[in-house]
């Protein structure tokens, strides 16, 4: 399933509720109340792939190589520089 998430009013989804069951076979629909994002339609193949990962444990063993050298080169945004004086040493024990 690809394509961006794309959002409906839930009095639109409820009037054309086949149309958007089809829909949500292609790509996943928000459906929103009151004009934010409440709840997301998704195809059964996405929710069960969705489970599938969310059972994914990777062993400290299983990691290839592609995979350590993204951890390797992996860089924290700017952002969170502004958290890099909770890792200094302040020596007191």
């Amino acid at each position: 399933m690809t394509g961006p998430l794309k959002a409906q009013s839930e009095k639109e989804v409820a009037g054309r509720i086949d149309h958007y069951l089809d829909e949500a076979m292609r790509h996943p629909i928000a459906i929103e109340r009151d004009g934010e994002a409440r709840v997301v339609m998704i195809s059964m193949e996405e929710y069960e792939r969705l489970l599938r990962r969310d059972r994914e444990v990777l062993l400290v063993k299983d990691p290839d190589d592609e995979m350590i050298e993204a951890i390797r080169n992996v860089r924290p945004p700017a952002r969170s520089r502004r958290l890099d004086h909770l890792m200094d040493d302040t020596g007191a024990d």
